[in-house]
């Protein structure tokens, strides 16, 4: 069944950097299901787990998605936000940067460490939970969270 299966199965082969729709089955409640769009997005993809499956960025969260849910965005004019990830992206890829500078993510310029980070929706830097007083607890309520910097410039 499966051979038979696969002889039909469109298969798009996506790379790192393409943006795509995703299909969104969920209706939410109040709204007609006839007369919403079935695609959200854009979105861009982050990596390539398999050979049908991807890690895909949208502008607020990052899921696993089935290349089957996903459709090509061929829109001329891209979100910002869309524009910028892929800019710092090419940037990122085209300097060379050591391990060094790699593990050292927080302002504190320590690595990871298996601790809490949170990501400021405003300027994209992450932060180490104990370094900003943010617990885990506190996360899980924060819609966007804003660092002290971004609090001083608005």
């Amino acid at each position: 069944m499966k051979r038979n299966y696969d002889l039909r199965v469109l298969q798009r082969p996506y790379a790192e950097g393409d943006v795509v729709y995703l299909l969104d089955t969920a209706v939410l409640k109040g709204n007609c299901k006839k007369l919403c769009s079935p695609w959200k997005g854009p979105a861009l993809i982050v990596k390539r787990l398999s050979a049908y499956l991807y890690r895909v960025k949208t502008r607020n969260s990052l899921l696993v998605v089935n290349h089957g849910r996903m459709m090509p965005c061929r829109d001329r004019k891209l979100p910002a936000w869309v524009t910028q990830k892929k800019t710092r992206d090419s940037s990122v890829n085209s300097s060379p940067v050591s391990a060094d500078e790699e593990a050292c993510h927080c302002v504190c310029r320590e690595p990871w460490g298996g601790r809490l980070m949170i990501m400021c929706d405003f300027c994209e830097t992450w932060y180490h939970g104990s370094c900003v007083n943010v617990s885990p607890t506190d996360a899980l309520d924060i819609d966007k969270y804003r660092c002290t910097v971004c609090k001083g410039s608005n």
